[in-house]
């Protein structure tokens, strides 16, 4: 593994606050809003057009109300705050106001000013910001404001194949690449929790080197020099013995000192073996990496949200500790017991909680654990006990396709 480049990615000295390219911010939600400006033009031609001051009114409550819907829809869309590639996110507000704006623009196009047709590149623009991406709801709905702008051009009076092309390739093509830069805005969020998940693994791998050099090099070493003053203890016992009735100052001054040597000893090799303990306390990242090669040497796909390899070091080492043994022993009794061919992982955070869900398409309870009550077995009986230890939770249960070991320990 690199390490100067685990370094670099560590380093502290970095300055992440900076601004960048697809980092979220304050007023980002103009970059999508300035591109209004192109009403201007069919505005002006309203402006100098020879009809009534009603007509002309008219022309400006809608386009005015059209703006404000934009806009509006644009600063909901946007997000503020976060790291570099966060989505887009999609409030209830966003089907209403496009709705509208497409309302708007039909009624506009078909009735009051074809000029203003423009209109329907927003309608676009504003389908593919604020959809969700799920299912390729965002894509359909482009494709629905397509064909709702060519209804518009057929109906409207003079309109040409001419208008339709010209119109149609921009509404088209800013609805899908405003779906293109949030696509991208995901898999740069995804890669940032890659790299996060690297870090935390090459971390915790060096954690682990450590402790084994450390009990390595000093276990052994120690463990001699007490073997040996035991030894030495016994025999400066028996001379001491042999020679009671004579006094032995020196002897009895050496012996003292031989008994502090073991002493010492002793509890140096204890500090050690607690210290190795602690480096080697379990990880989220780390029990996610050994799951994922346990679950695929036994043919069980497993799909683990990013979330909880990223989580390491977040929170509570004690409490993480907890969860990623509730992790250990989910895999555990899915390979052993289950019969699954599925398991899926999740971390949320809700009330001041960390609550790990581990679920598996496996048999169910009777199968798994035995009882609600009991929790089945030493494994899941320890489990509790350590999840106990930090003030958490643990549940497990479910029918035959969809048992879960749920997990909850304080943030």
């Amino acid at each position: 593994m690199d390490v100067g480049a685990r370094t670099e990615f560590l380093d502290p000295a970095i300055d992440m606050t900076t601004p960048k390219v697809g980092q979220p911010g304050r007023y980002k939600w103009l970059f999508a809003a300035i591109w209004l400006v192109y009403m201007v033009d069919p505005l002006v031609k309203v402006v100098h057009s020879t009809h009534t001051p009603q007509w002309k009114l008219l022309n400006y409550v809608v386009a005015g109300v059209f703006v404000g819907c934009y806009g509006l829809l644009s600063y909901a869309v946007y997000p503020r705050y976060g790291e570099l590639g966060t989505p887009m996110r999609t409030p209830r507000m966003a089907r209403p106001v496009l709705f509208g704006m497409g309302v708007i623009a039909f009624v506009t196009c078909t009735c009051i000013n074809s000029d203003l047709a423009g209109m329907w590149v927003y309608v676009g623009t504003g389908t593919g910001l604020a959809l969700p991406l799920e299912g390729r709801r965002a894509l359909r709905g482009v494709l629905i404001v397509f064909a709702l702008m060519t209804l518009c051009v057929v109906l409207a009076p003079g309109a040409t194949s001419t208008d339709w092309l010209e119109l149609a390739l921009p509404t088209f093509f800013a609805g899908m690449s405003t779906i293109g830069i949030r696509q991208l805005a995901l898999v740069i969020g995804q890669l940032r929790e890659a790299r996060a998940a690297v870090a935390h693994l090459a971390v915790s791998e060096e954690r682990l080197r450590m402790a084994r050099d450390l009990h390595d090099l000093t276990g052994h070493s120690l463990s001699m020099i007490t073997l040996k003053a035991e030894l030495a203890q016994r025999m400066m016992h028996k001379v001491r013995e042999a020679a009671a009735d004579t006094p032995l100052p020196r002897l009895d001054a050496a012996l003292k000192e031989v008994e502090e040597i073991e002493q010492v000893s002793r509890q140096t090799l204890t500090d050690i073996r607690e210290a190795v303990s602690g480096y080697r306390r379990a990880t989220l990242a780390v029990e996610v990496a050994s799951a994922a090669t346990a679950l695929e040497a036994a043919g069980i796909k497993l799909e683990a949200d990013q979330a909880v390899a990223a989580a390491t070091g977040e929170f509570d080492p004690d409490c993480e500790a907890a969860l990623a043994w509730s992790l250990r022993e989910a895999v555990t009794n899915v390979i052993r017991h289950s019969g699954a061919t599925r398991v899926s992982v999740a971390l949320e955070r809700a009330r001041g909680e960390a609550v790990l869900t581990v679920r598996n398409n496996g048999r169910g309870l009777a199968a798994t654990a035995g009882t609600v009550e009991e929790f089945g077995g030493n494994g899941l009986a320890g489990l509790r006990e350590r999840l106990d230890a930090v003030g958490g939770r643990l549940a497990v249960g479910g029918p035959d396709g969809d048992f879960r070991l749920v997990a909850a320990a304080p943030v």
